[in-house]
This record gives C-alpha cells, structure tokens and sequence, in this order.
C-alpha cells in the first residue's frame, strides 16, 4: 500500500505535465515610454491632460492588430499588461511632461491642482499589424482652462512601421505612435497656447 501511493502521486504528476505543456502561454506587455522629439519652455505651469478616449477594440485587455483580412482581431494568448485606456493616457502624459518640461496631470486632478490648459484626445483607430504598420487617428482640443476657450483643435493621422513581426515590435510601434502625437500636440501649444 506504501508503494503504491508513491508511484500513483508520480503518475499524477506526470499526467498534469502532460496536460499543460501543449498550452500556450498568455504573454503581458507593458506599453514603453515614448520618447518624444519636440520641446517648448511652458514657464511652469500645470497642464491637464484626459483620459484618452479609445475604441472599444482598443479598450481591451488582449492586444487588438489588423489580420491578414483587414478585420480586427483579439490576440490570445497577447495582452496588455495594464488597462489600455490608463496606460495610453499614462504614457501620452508622460511624454508631454518630458516635452513641456512642467507638470501633467491626468484626471481626476485634485482640487488644490488649477492647470493651465487641458488637452482632450479622441481615438478613431489605433491597431496595427504585426510585420507592417500601426495607425494612430483622430483629434485632439487644447482648451485654455481661464477662460475655456479652445486654443486649437486639430485632427492627427499618424502611421507607423513596427519593423518586424510579432507582439513584442507591435507594443513598440503603440509607444512611437503615441510619442509622434505628443510632438504634434506639443507644436500646436508652441504656435496656439503660447
């Protein structure tokens, strides 16, 4: 009986390896900070930044690309590794922090908090596909927060190569698409805000 139970405890064992070592994987990703181009002296003051509005595709937690039909897919086994919404508005923020050289918030801001300018952003597409292109459009408003008056609203169109197949060149592409927009926005308070 004491045999026994060793040798059905092994079989066991050998069995559940067996089971999950055909599965795949899920994978995480982390968005990479973007790192922008262009710079302007901002004298200081706080800029407000809001949630980035998404697509409902790009909302999710498994990374959305373009298939081979053109439709967009949910990967599998590929994820984000934060909620997409937070990490895109995250990121945007804090590549317009590095290119103002002041303060960004993102709200909710405390009430202590009193920006300058907000900066609304709307998404109409940003999907991509693996080994070719990723695009980022649609429109973004900066509003002066004084006097609520719109400065500049502009649409962007922003296309870019992910250089290489795979999820890993993908999630990259997600972070230079949102660092291209960070500069555009960052000319428009140059010529507009200033």
């Amino acid at each position: 009986m004491f045999r026994i139970l060793p040798v059905l405890t092994v079989a066991a064992l050998l069995l559940a390896a067996c089971a999950t070592g055909g599965a795949e994987q899920t994978r995480y990703y982390l968005l990479p900070k973007p790192k922008p181009v262009e710079r302007v002296v901002f004298a200081g003051d706080t800029v407000a930044l809001r949630e980035l509005d998404l697509p409902l595709y790009a909302r999710a937690a498994e990374i959305a690309f373009l298939d081979a039909n053109g439709a967009v897919s949910l990967a599998d086994e590929d994820r984000w590794a934060d909620e997409p919404a937070r990490a895109a508005t995250r990121a945007l923020a804090g590549s317009l922090r590095d290119s103002l050289g002041t303060p960004v918030v993102v709200e909710p801001w405390g009430r202590a908090v009193e920006p300058v300018l907000r900066i609304d952003v709307v998404v109409d597409r940003f999907v991509g596909t693996p080994g070719g292109d990723m695009a980022l459009t649609g429109d973004f408003q900066i509003v002066r927060l004084d006097d609520r008056k719109t400065v500049s609203a502009q649409g962007f169109d922003i296309t870019v190569p992910t250089g290489e197949p795979g999820f890993d060149a993908l999630t990259r592409a997600y972070s230079v698409a949102l660092a291209k927009l960070s500069d555009e926005i960052i000319i428009a308070i140059r010529e507009d805000a200033l």
